[in-house]
């Protein structure tokens, strides 16, 4: 049977800079709940978010056409064609106009949605299974089989608490996650290397609880790898969460860490990581210890390297909003022109009520 090809869910996973893979999406929980500090909205506030017309950013456009393409290699099991794409991306190393790496939308456009039925998961396992059959010594294969059965994993898990979890749920999300290791511990023993070899291993470890100092040495490895690679950091920061395996504080130490990293990204990563993590707080700035200026310096870095991004511009808005920095939101808000993303806000009574607040300061 042909899996047909997840539009909608293709679409989701580019409501994130990242894609699925790089926005933790495979660790079961949701990164964005709509929540936020928006009690005061009133009438005209709702009035004027009715009005509003959904924008769409060029750049996700060209990387949901770009996973189409990929998605529809995949169903119909062409894996030369992906073995080809996945070679030149490794060489080139290329990312989007908003700093997504081209190689994780890749690996991304291969998801299963979580709603899917068990038997499409089984399609899927069976795909993967005739990729690495016919191209055995594949790193592309291995990776993403071993990205799918970690997918496959939190997808037995479920989204409950641990204690809510069932005996079955969590008798196969180790028994994925264990064949997920092995398909990663065959793919490191082959001479070329794929960045999102490190990144799965991230999910797995967060999966398996590793201790931290295992889990920091991956990263280690993962970043001295390839040090721009930014969703390791972001994948690190969410595993360092209270609801994991952190202790207050432990992200905001690690995003300045991150931000220090020779040879890394700087600024931007901190705002990555801001960026990454906002959406579990009603006001990330309130609830943590993280750094709004170092945050907007971050920021800045990134319109200057991504100027056709909106995603960026969106995010800017609202996290100076959350900042409480009324100058750079009313200047975002500005630049934003009424171009309501719906990938960021979720809901445009949001987007509405924060940038009554960058013109007039009412909340």
């Amino acid at each position: 049977m042909r899996i047909w090809i997840l539009l909608a869910t293709i679409a989701l996973c580019l409501g994130s800079l990242t894609g699925c893979k790089d926005r933790s999406s495979s660790d079961e929980a949701t990164a964005e709940s709509g929540s936020g500090p928006v009690e005061h909205i009133d009438a005209k506030e709702k009035a004027a978010a009715a009005k509003l017309t959904p924008a769409k950013d060029p750049i996700n456009e060209e990387i949901y056409q770009f996973r189409l393409k990929v998605r529809q290699a995949y169903n119909n099991r062409a894996f030369e064609e992906l073995e080809g794409m996945a070679a030149e991306l490794r060489a080139t190393k290329p990312l989007f106009k908003n700093g997504s790496w081209k190689i994780v939308q890749f690996y991304g456009a291969l998801d299963c949605a979580k709603d899917e039925p068990e038997s499409m998961w089984q399609e899927h396992d069976r795909i993967h299974q005739e990729w690495i059959t016919a191209k055995p010594l594949s790193i592309t294969a291995r990776v993403a089989y071993a990205d799918f059965l970690t997918s496959y994993a939190w997808q037995a898990r479920g989204s409950e608490y641990s204690d809510k979890v069932t005996e079955k749920g969590w008798a196969l999300f180790g028994e994925r996650l264990a064949s997920a290791r092995k398909t990663l511990e065959v793919a490191q023993t082959f001479p070329e290397k794929d960045p999102m070899s490190w990144r799965v291993t991230l999910t797995l470890a967060l999966g398996e609880g590793w201790p931290k100092p295992d889990y920091d040495a991956l990263v280690k490895a993962a970043t001295e790898f390839e040090p721009t690679f930014w969703g390791y950091d972001t994948a690190r920061a969410y595993s360092l969460l209270p609801r994991w395996h952190g202790e207050p504080g432990d992200v905001e130490a690690y995003a300045e860490q991150a931000a220090e990293r020779t040879g890394g990204l700087g600024a931007e990563v901190y705002a990555r990581i801001a960026m990454h993590l906002r959406g579990y707080y009603d006001n990330i700035y309130r609830e943590t210890r993280l750094s709004w200026p170092k945050t907007r310096e971050g920021l800045a870095q990134l319109r200057e390297k991504y100027p056709e991004s909106l995603e960026i511009l969106s995010q800017s808005a609202m996290l100076a909003t959350m900042g409480q920095d009324r100058e750079l939101a009313k200047e975002m808000f500005a630049q934003l022109d009424g171009r309501y993303l719906p990938s960021v806000w979720r809901k445009p009574e949001r987007f509405v009520h924060y940038r009554t607040w960058a013109e007039t300061g009412e909340w």
